[in-house]
């Protein structure tokens, strides 16, 4: 071999040896999180507070995080988008207590202490209002925007089409408090102060009606309505089949103010007035609680179940995992009322009393860390965890699902996916958001790598060791070639000279 051929190969060798090394030492992925102190991550980062001057009663969050709707004591219906930048707001008559965007933010549905619904556009044209007999407790969009359903102190559900047009109401004789729609806008599920949960079809069919003998704070359904879970005054929790049967009750404590489901029913956490947050599994065993400072007023699992998110009462943003461990909190300087989560679960939202929605973005390399899962380190990655669950549920992708929760009926975006109850236990949880996500992320490239790393780069390091001993034994062969023809032609001048 050459001598320039040889530099060239030592060369190419050693920007091999270096691609490797770093690409293993750019994987920030720890497929075991034990020992992590969890208090030392920084899970969230603050990306913007968006002022409204005055208390923030309810917010909602489109798909992706771009777009944030909030209602308040200002009497106004703002959108911001995801730098806080206020893109409109419209004054209504009285308190704005609820909310709700559609998933690509294309509408917003809004619902007012001045009796009206208020139906926009995204860029804040009114499209259309309704007057109802009384305040409004409760607004929700379908996922493609195509429908509206509402709650009011008069105790009727309303029940529209996009273009405003009222296709059925339902009188319940007392105020509706809280209220659910199913994915495709096929089922609509609502409860209140008549101590009783409804499912009724979007045709105006009453399905089901179940008496609880509990006033009924919060109710949300899976996408499809296979189960429904509420929460009551009676200190209850309740999980309901499609049939309306009570699948389980459960009497965690005090007064049950929030509640959200899983994709596909498996798990159901709740929020309290005896300042705890409560997680049950499908057959209703209480799994954990964890106990804040003050009343818990919204509870949301995010939509990749890879953590849960609580607003409280003593001005705090929780978020846990799904084993019950606070791995971050934010003191958002006043009551939180209202908290919704993107979509892909990377963006998490809190409205408090100190005139500010909080928007913050989920900090992908702590997620990565924390659940052994490259797929939290992009976009299309969190795209692809959130289909993986829906293929597990034996469902074709669709978008989110919007369910209510709190005491004033805050919406929120729960993209989920139904299917059966799998009746897990608090072993199987063990981040609820896929365990069978670290046998695919092993087959990417860098998993590849971490894999084969050691064993190519010592196969590496013994090549150029060969290679530079062989350069050395050939360089020295080749001077002593050079010094014996050296003096081979020193003799031969002398005996030419002798000549």
């Amino acid at each position: 071999m050459g001598r320039s051929a040889q530099i060239w190969v030592l060369m190419a060798l050693g920007l091999l040896f270096g691609l490797f090394a770093d690409l293993g030492a750019a994987d920030p992925v720890v497929l075991n999180n034990e020992g992590v102190n969890l208090s030392e991550l920084r899970a969230f980062d603050l990306l913007c507070k968006c002022e409204t001057g005055c208390i923030v009663n309810t917010v909602s969050l489109s798909s992706g995080g771009s777009y944030l709707a909030v209602g308040g004591f200002d009497h106004n219906v703002s959108l911001f988008n995801l730098e806080g930048k206020k893109l409109w707001n419209y004054t209504t008559g009285d308190i704005v207590y609820t909310v709700s965007i559609s998933p690509d933010g294309t509408r917003v549905a809004a619902g007012s202490n001045d009796k009206k619904i208020y139906f926009f556009n995204r860029e804040g044209n009114l499209l259309w209002s309704y007057e109802t007999g009384g305040s409004l407790n409760s607004v929700t969009v379908s996922s493609d925007g195509s429908c509206v359903a509402a709650g009011s102190e008069d105790g009727k559900i309303y029940f529209f089409n996009r273009e405003g047009k009222l296709l059925w109401n339902f009188d319940s004789g007392d105020a509706i408090r809280s209220i659910a729609i199913s994915r495709d806008g096929s089922y609509i599920t609502a409860g209140g102060s008549n101590q009783c949960i409804y499912l009724f079809d979007s045709k105006g069919n009453k399905v089901w009606e179940r008496r609880t003998g509990s006033v009924i704070n919060s109710v949300c359904m899976t996408p499809y309505a296979h189960y429904v879970a509420a929460g009551g005054s009676n200190y209850n929790v309740y999980l309901l089949n499609q049939k309306g049967e009570f699948s389980w009750m459960h009497n965690p404590a005090y007064w049950i103010s929030s509640v959200s489901l899983t994709s596909n029913g498996s798990y159901l956490a709740a929020g309290s007035f005896d300042d705890k947050i409560y997680l049950f599994n499908s057959t209703g065993t209480k799994l954990w609680d964890y106990k804040a400072k003050d009343d818990i007023y919204s509870v949301v699992i995010s939509p990749d179940a890879s953590f849960i998110a609580a607003g409280s009462w003593d001005d705090t943003l929780y978020v846990l995992n799904m084993e019950g461990e606070e791995f971050w909190n934010y003191s958002c300087g006043g009551n939180i009322n209202s908290v919704s989560i993107s979509h892909d679960s990377s963006v998490l939202a809190a409205g408090s009393d100190d005139g500010a929605a909080y928007l913050f973005e989920r900090n992908s390399t702590v997620f990565a860390r924390l659940f052994g899962d490259e797929r939290f380190l992009s976009k299309e990655g969190l795209k692809d965890l959130y289909l993986d669950k829906e293929a597990e549920a034996g469902l074709p992708p669709k978008e989110d699902v919007v369910t209510t929760e709190g005491v004033e009926n805050v919406v929120e975006i729960v993209p989920a996916s139904s299917g059966k109850v799998s009746g897990n236990t608090k072993n199987e949880i063990n981040h609820t958001a896929d365990n069978s996500i670290s046998a695919e992320s092993s087959l990417t490239l860098p998993g590849l790598l971490n894999f084969f790393g050691f064993p190519i780069v010592l196969l590496l390091a013994v090549l150029i060791v060969v290679l530079c001993l062989k350069y050395r034994t050939s360089k020295k062969r080749s001077r002593d070639e050079n010094f014996d023809d050296f003096e081979n032609l020193d003799d031969e001048k002398h005996r030419s000279e002798n000549r």
